[in-house]
């Protein structure tokens, strides 16, 4: 845990806005990013930075527990993906996609951009009509996006990865403004056991979604 103290110590210059315009990053690129090694990457750099941003509600050491939480959640999501690739290749060598596709949508990219947009334009008209209580507008307004890019995230797909990154999104905004209202070891514990579970079903669906078809076959050959 030293390491992860050291780290926020030396980036707490960035626990407000650049924090708060890196989240939005993230969140967009989990959102409209179809390709599961790139949104993994904003998930990682999403939970470094609403660590940087809990540092000004929770002391330091609950901080580095939801850090470590984050850190633990990345491979398995990770493992789960590498999981697929690896069925999907020995029974078609000559595929390219790791996961199987989303379905075809109309104008899918601008379609997920658009979303994102408006996203950011509800997220202003709340943060100034209902600023969150007992955290910083900033945070708030960082909650807000999380939160309601994650629900975007899950009604675009019905893809295991994606929608449980989504999830993940949401829920990190929802515990960060649970980090205003309560600071104790206990609640912040059982978030981060309620994550690495809900992430342990994430990489199984994934699994199953997408090379169980696979397994089943080889089995009854």
């Amino acid at each position: 845990m030293p390491v992860f103290a050291e780290i926020l110590e030396k980036l707490s210059f960035l626990a407000g806005i650049p924090a708060v315009a890196g989240l939005a990053l993230t969140a967009s690129i989990i959102v409209i990013s179809g390709d599961w090694r790139p949104s993994l990457l904003a998930l990682l750099a999403q939970y470094i930075l609403a660590g940087l941003l809990a540092t000004r509600l929770l002391p330091l050491q609950l901080v580095q527990i939801k850090v470590y939480v984050g850190v633990l959640i990345c491979p398995m999501l990770y493992w789960a993906a590498r999981r697929v690739v690896w069925m999907r290749k020995k029974h078609h060598p000559s595929a390219d996609l790791p996961l199987p596709s989303w379905p075809a949508l109309t104008m899918y990219l601008p379609f997920r951009v658009l979303g994102m947009v408006l996203i950011g334009l509800a997220v202003y008209a709340l943060g100034s009509a209902y600023p969150l209580p007992q955290v910083p507008g900033d945070v708030g307004l960082a909650c807000y996006w999380l939160g309601l890019s994650g629900l975007l995230g899950l009604i675009l797909t019905d893809e295991p990865l994606q929608a449980g990154m989504a999830l993940l999104t949401f829920l990190t905004g929802c515990e960060l403004f649970y980090a205003g209202l309560e600071n104790s070891l206990l609640a912040m514990g059982l978030l981060g056991i309620g994550d690495l579970l809900l992430a342990v079903m994430i990489a199984y669906l994934t699994v199953i979604h997408g090379a169980g078809p696979l397994i089943v076959r080889e089995g009854r050959q």
